[in-house]
């Protein structure tokens, strides 16, 4: 969302592009790919597969042939040294040991990340519908909301006692522009400080408090609204002006796939809340 982007505080799981290390076999570890043998050292055999990771795939996903020999002669250089490491008894090493203990930490991390993205596209996604009627029933109840933009200003904050104590000095007669400035900065950027978003039309307010907003009359300012995804706010309404374009043959689209996001994530909290329902979860 172009203007509102400073309000999404979006958390992504980050994962490693590529890691390596030697692991004992699990039930939850990966299958080992079998590839060509490229080489032998000492018995112990690589292949193809570990030799892309020291080989960078030229254009088209095929490996450079003529930087093969150089690259393979460098693994076989690496496994020779870390068979003499494990020979010499590095591997107990307490650096070494905490070293692949967090790289392994890593890779149950990545590999929770890829299983929960696959179950979340395969068992809650993928099972949302959204049909045309659905959109113009919508269009139907949220008609006002929808040819109306508003000019909004933000709090925004990571915590609710921030937001609250903001919203207790509003309320007590600071000017919401003073504490804007004071929380989101004063820099002006496209004609606009940081906290005026100007207006917005209903698509670029967060489904998560698109009604509170809208409730607002011109100068008044919201209580605290909050979601997972975005933090804390507090709003102000400055005004109010019709969106004429905003008829459904335009908007249906946006409607269409703005439901859809909406019940995929009642969805998603739906299937969590169910999976810890018959879960045995034990903190400590």
């Amino acid at each position: 969302m172009k203007r509102l982007a400073l309000l999404v505080l979006i958390g992504f799981i980050l994962v490693p592009a590529s890691m390596g290390c030697t692991t004992k076999k699990d039930s939850g570890e990966f299958p080992k790919k079998e590839g060509k043998v490229v080489a032998k050292v000492n018995g112990i055999a690589l292949t193809e597969e570990d030799l892309t990771f020291r080989l960078p795939a030229a254009h088209g996903g095929r490996m450079a042939s003529g930087n093969q020999p150089k690259a393979l002669d460098d693994l076989i250089n690496e496994e020779l040294i870390y068979q003499q490491g494990l020979k010499i008894g590095l591997d107990k090493d307490p650096g070494y040991q905490a070293r692949i203990a967090r790289i392994e930490r890593q890779l149950a991390h990545a590999k929770r990340a890829e299983m929960m993205r696959r179950v979340y596209n395969t068992q809650v996604a993928a099972k949302i519908e959204v049909s045309h009627q659905d959109a113009k029933k919508y269009y139907d109840e949220k008609i006002n909301q929808i040819t109306t933009d508003l000019h909004l200003g933000v709090l925004s904050f990571s915590n609710k006692e921030g937001a609250e104590e903001a919203l207790k000095k509003v309320r007590g007669g600071s000017p919401f522009e003073s504490i804007a400035r004071s929380v989101m900065g004063s820099q002006v950027a496209a004609g606009r400080e940081p906290w005026d978003l100007g207006f917005l039309s209903w698509d670029q307010i967060p489904v998560d408090f698109v009604d509170a907003v809208y409730q607002l009359k011109p100068g008044e300012v919201s209580e605290v609204v909050s979601s997972k995804r975005t933090g804390y706010q507090v709003f102000k309404l400055f005004g109010v002006r019709k969106n004429p374009k905003a008829d459904f043959a335009v908007v249906s689209g946006v409607i269409m796939n703005r439901l859809r996001d909406k019940r995929v994530l009642e969805a998603y909290e739906q299937y969590v809340a169910d999976l810890r329902q018959e879960a045995k979860i034990e903190r400590f």
